[in-house]
């Protein structure tokens, strides 16, 4: 999902993270035992279609649901639940409406490229810019194919919005910066993914989106999947309508990065290509896809450590462990798609929800994510391995502060990092805690060296080396990104109480203390108050936005001045404030309460206006 999904999750975080950094959460009940799995049977997965996704519905409160289960090589139960329009009273239907998938896509695209390395076009473990013109070329370490369909090139998050072009002249104006070196950390990266559709077209000669279409969905008989944008949707069939929470109709976005998400397909078609995923690429008996592709979508190619979840080639792994669980999610504004196979029980299942809902200020939390997990917990089960404090251990070396990996590297959408991000303490009892944003509980039992497990049993996180040191931290529940270690001063929490208590002092000009003085001191205090009053209406635009996720998108996707200028305004009047009190000071016109009053004031703009700046809200010149 281009762009959407980080200003989804930093939406989301500013709604969760200040209890989350200021108190510890609540003791966690013991983790459960895993259930006995239920057999899966065509009668148990119509069960399951029927009754219990429309049980989740009700619970969520999206508009409709339709899903789709596959078992043995046939699709055994489809079901639709709810609205495809809420304005028009347009029922579901499964077997008609067409889907975006949004990033779903990805698994199509990494299709398109495996086929044509299966037919020796194409070297996963070739520098990509041997397969592109001069000025499309990558700059910097090579960049192979495999990192690109691993997400693990090392490119910055691109937040931007993206206007009709073509898809070669979209990743020249939207290429990311390199947080990282290639192979060193698993980031997800829309942009990598568009560029290795874009190695497809370069390669074959072929538009991609025609590509695929003739090389990846004709095979497999999915008829109704193609690359387009919404608004050029053959008319054949229905597209459903995306809502907000509130059963607002989303307008169709453009998506430039073509592969990275912006395909349509139906569940009858997502029951094909889970067959062909499950079967080796055959459907019905039949050699669909390339030989090979099928499993190297399937297998793990990639990960940041052993114990925890990792990445195909266009997927990634759910659940790890003796069962993995294989597949991919997709995300735009009011619409989330997502698809699970189980090798282990040879069954998938497909879900698309045409709605945010009650849960999508939480974008780690939605009606989607409830069916997977349903499923799987259902027919799949399979817990975490038991955890133990051991009192006597010293876990002092994991203590620290990490960001997440999936960050940009410049602008507001830097707002990410500040937020989502979690502190590591060694808690003096044997375990750690573990507090941030989108942290599963607070309390982590050691499972191994270096490995813990949630004590509520909802996570497994494990402690990534790199040169025998603590570098980052990667969890079982997102195997897309990890959380990188940061030094003391680069540290988020400490930013965050810094701006806190420097905005507490500044507000303090507010309150009149001195009412006479010279030309000298009543411009400081009005520049002071100038500074307060920014700082107060950066803060809140930044609070209205935490309060409304499709606000916080649009301001991060289009880097709306509202998120820039009134910091900006602060830091300018802070620097004016500091060089008026200097010239106080100097000329002797403050009484001794204001001569430590003012410049601690002026000195509170600074720092609020230089946090503002690590984080993209005042922009720097260099």
């Amino acid at each position: 999902m281009p762009g959407r999904r980080a200003a989804a999750l930093c939406a989301a975080v500013l709604l969760t993270t200040a209890p989350a950094v200021t108190a510890a959460a609540p003791a966690a009940p013991a983790a459960p035992a895993p259930r006995e799995a239920v057999p899966l049977t065509p009668e148990s997965a119509r069960a399951f279609t029927d009754d219990r996704v429309a049980a989740l519905l009700e619970e969520y409160g999206a508009p409709g649901a339709a899903v789709t289960v596959v078992l043995g090589g046939e699709r055994v139960a489809t079901a639709a639940h709810g609205y495809a329009d809420l304005a028009e009273g347009t029922p579901l239907d499964a077997e008609e409406h067409l889907f975006p998938t949004a990033s779903v896509a990805k698994s199509f695209t990494a299709a398109a490229v495996l086929t044509l390395a299966g037919e020796g076009r194409l070297d996963l473990g070739e520098d990509v810019n041997t397969y592109l013109s001069e000025g499309d070329r990558l700059p910097g370490p090579p960049v192979t194919l495999h990192d690109l369909l691993t997400h693990t090139a090392g490119f910055a998050e691109a937040v931007e919005e993206q206007v009709p072009a073509p898809l070669g002249e979209t990743l020249r104006a939207t290429a990311p910066e390199r947080l990282f070196e290639p192979g060193e950390y698993t980031a997800y990266s829309n942009y990598g993914v568009a560029l290795a559709g874009y190695v497809v077209e370069e390669v074959s000669g072929t538009p991609f989106e025609e590509y695929a279409r003739e090389n990846v969905f004709a095979p497999l008989g999915m008829d109704d999947t193609e690359f387009a944008q919404l608004a050029d949707v053959r008319a054949d069939r229905p597209l459903v309508t995306s809502h907000l929470a509130d059963g607002t109709a989303v307008e169709d976005p453009h998506i430039g990065n073509v592969p990275a998400g912006t395909a349509v397909t139906t569940v009858g078609d997502m029951a094909l290509f889970m067959e062909a995923l499950l079967d080796g690429g055959r459907v019905d008996g039949e050699q669909a896809l390339a030989p090979g592709v099928a499993e190297a979508l399937v297998e793990r190619r990639s990960g940041a450590h052993p114990a925890t979840t990792g990445l195909g080639y266009g997927t990634y792994q759910r659940r790890a462990g003796e069962s993995p669980v294989i597949g991919h999610g997709g995300d735009l504004t009011g619409l989330h798609t997502g698809y699970a196979v189980v090798p282990e029980i040879d069954a998938g299942v497909f879900v698309a929800v045409n709605g945010d809902d009650a849960a999508g200020a939480n974008p780690m939390v939605d009606l989607r994510l409830a069916v997977l997990d349903a499923f799987v917990d259902t027919f799949a089960p399979q817990g975490y391995p038991a955890g133990a404090a051991d009192p006597d251990a010293d876990l002092g070396a994991y203590e620290g502060s990490y960001v997440t990996s999936r960050r940009a590297a410049s602008g507001p959408a830097r707002l990410v990092a500040l937020f989502d991000n979690v502190t590591v303490r060694d808690a003096g009892d044997g375990t750690l805690s573990v507090r941030g944003a989108l942290a599963s509980d607070d309390r982590w039992l050691p499972v191994e060296e270096g490995v813990f497990v949630a004590e509520n049993g909802a996570d497994l996180l494990a402690f990534v080396e790199r040169d025998g040191a603590v570098a980052a931290i990667a969890t079982d529940m997102n195997p897309t990104s990890v959380y990188t270690r940061t030094g003391a001063l680069a540290s988020p929490s400490l930013h965050l109480v810094a701006a806190g208590a420097a905005l507490l002092v500044l507000l303090t000009v507010l309150v009149p203390v001195q009412r006479s003085g010279t030309g000298f001191t009543l411009a400081t205090r009005l520049a002071l108050t100038g500074t307060a009053l920014a700082a107060v209406a950066a803060v809140g635009l930044l609070i209205y936005a935490a309060t409304d996720l499709a606000v916080a998108q649009v301001w991060l996707v289009e880097g709306s001045a509202a998120l820039t200028v009134p910091m900006t305004v602060t830091g300018v009047l802070a620097a004016v404030s500091a060089g008026l009190v200097g010239v106080c000071l100097a000329r002797g016109l403050l009484r001794p309460f204001s001569r430590v009053h003012l410049p601690l004031a002026a000195l509170a703009g600074l720092v609020l206006a230089a946090v503002g700046a690590v984080y993209g809200m005042v922009p720097l010149p260099f």
